[in-house]
This record gives C-alpha cells, sequence and structure tokens, in this order.
C-alpha cells in the first residue's frame, strides 16, 4: 500500500473514531440516525477545513 493510501485510512479511521464518541456522549441512537434527516446530514457531511 502506498503511503498517500495509508494516511487516508488512518484520516478516515481517525474521523470514525471521533464520531463515535461524539454520538455516544450525546446518546444518539442507531434509531435517530434511522429516522432523523439533521442527525444522517450531520453525520454524513465532512466539516469544513479552516486555513
Amino acid at each position: 500500500m502506498k503511503k498517500p493510501d495509508l494516511e487516508r485510512l488512518k484520516k478516515i479511521i481517525h474521523t470514525w473514531e471521533t464520531a463515535e464518541t461524539q454520538i455516544r456522549s450525546r446518546g444518539i441512537t442507531h434509531k435517530v440516525l434511522l429516522e432523523d434527516e439533521f442527525s444522517q446530514w450531520a453525520l454524513t457531511t465532512p466539516p469544513l477545513q479552516h486555513w
């Protein structure tokens, strides 16, 4: 695996772990994610990066 691919995978894993922590700490359930459009949007929309 090329280094850029490995770095991309590390970023994906880090992003998921961060999202999972926030989901658990806020008590967001599987049911909420299935039914609440805002929660779906918030989880699937990447945050803006400020440069």
